[in-house]
């Protein structure tokens, strides 16, 4: 293998520090070879994905001192035989992987594929990150040479739903863990829910201008380029059109402020106003998911309520074979009904799980009868214990 796809050639976190790197770094290395003694002579190499793969790591200091990478070691395990067999060995290798990472204090997400389904790889916003990136960590360099072209890929629109959900599950975590405490280790991990939201509403900027591109410098510097060709007056494609400059500059400015923050160490003092930071975050959260969803649904969505009913309705229409014609978006909202919980479970996670984080981040109670449907939980189930079913389904969407 060149040294380039080695786990010691290139830096993985912004700020460089000696400590966090190693740490890293040894980490990284303990997951992959747990891997490769898991899956055994079937193990073909490994690449890594998400923000360390383009050394944009963030590092933070935890309560016993110790430099840590925060964002999870995101893993591909490419293993010889068959796409069967293949997904058989790919439980084994977790377990694996998952072990070595209690032991290192790490997190991780793990995919294993068999090396004939590389060139079918899901074009998911994660899969074009890890392709780009060509972090190859075990195996030879020319491991990912049959992947697709990140370059002549567009994600799909749903993968911007996915992103902003997770996101939205990440925040109202926060906003969970804030009530509770404004100080300490949860207010720092509020904050950096806030921060990595900033860097996923940019993100959903590029993708609906069809500007998304991998790595977050250079999704920053498309950004900063967008800002700049609109302050110069010039048409803007994508949903970012229709916020006011001022709310878009701000978003500009955060995503930046976000991506800066990665260069240093994160102190341990105690936090500034997380509560206020919180709850700014959701606002610009809530802005975000609204025009992300009326462009991609193409209707106005003026409350949580109506666009669940919406999306039912959308899926009624796709089913009868057309999808509802301008000239009959009168009748269609004249017709809304709240959705079924039996029809909801059959809806795509992130689509059933976007109306409902909505409903529980806006300080509006008003829509919060859905919430319980969209979750499948009953009637009168109380505030926490929403917030914490759509937190878990929204971190698995």
């Amino acid at each position: 293998m060149s040294e380039e796809g080695t786990t010691t050639a290139r830096p993985l976190t912004l700020a460089r520090l000696p400590e966090a790197e190693g740490r890293a770094k040894a980490a990284l290395a303990a997951l992959v070879s747990a891997a490769e003694d898991a899956a055994g002579d079937s193990f073909a190499g490994a690449a890594l994905g998400g923000p360390p793969a383009f050394g944009e790591g963030l590092a933070v200091r935890a309560e016993g001192g110790d430099v840590l990478l925060a964002d999870p070691i995101e893993l591909l395990v490419v293993l010889e035989g068959s796409v069967r067999g293949a997904a058989a060995l790919g439980k084994k290798v977790r377990r694996g992987v998952a072990e070595a990472a209690r032991t290192r204090r790490t997190t991780f997400t793990l995919s294993a594929v068999a090396r004939a389904e590389l060139p079918l790889l899901p074009p998911t916003l994660g899969n074009l990150e890890l392709i780009a990136a060509r972090r190859v960590v075990g195996g030879e360099a020319s491991l990912l040479s049959t992947a697709p072209d990140p370059a002549r890929t567009v994600p799909a629109p749903m993968e911007g739903l996915r992103l902003l959900v997770r996101s939205g599950a990440s925040l109202l975590a926060a906003e969970r863990a804030v009530d509770r405490a404004q100080a300490g280790p949860q207010a720092h991990a509020a904050l950096r829910s806030v921060a990595a939201t900033d860097l996923a509403l940019g993100a959903a900027v590029l993708l609906s201008a069809g500007q998304w591109t991998p790595g977050i410098r250079a999704r920053n510097d498309a950004l900063r380029a967008l800002a700049q060709r609109g302050a110069g007056g010039e048409t803007r494609a994508g949903f970012h059109g229709r916020m006011s400059w001022t709310r878009f500059r701000d978003l500009v400015d955060r995503h930046k402020a976000a991506f800066e923050a990665r260069e240093s160490v994160t102190a341990r003092g105690r936090p500034a106003d997380a509560m206020r930071q919180v709850a700014r975050a959701i606002d610009r959260w809530l802005e975000v998911l609204r025009l992300f969803e009326e462009e991609r649904l193409g209707t106005p969505l003026p409350d949580w309520t109506e666009y669940a009913c919406l999306l039912e309705a959308r899926r009624r229409r796709l089913a009868d074979g057309s999808l509802f014609p301008a000239e009959d978006e009168a009748g269609l909202r004249a017709a809304l009904a709240l959705p079924a919980r039996r029809a909801v479970r059959t809806w795509e996670r992130a689509e059933r799980v976007a109306p409902a984080l909505a409903a529980l981040l806006d300080w509006d109670p008003g829509d919060l009868p859905v919430a319980p449907v969209l979750l499948d939980l009953p009637d009168g189930t109380p505030r926490d214990a929403l917030r914490q079913r759509a937190i878990a389904m929204g971190r698995e969407a």
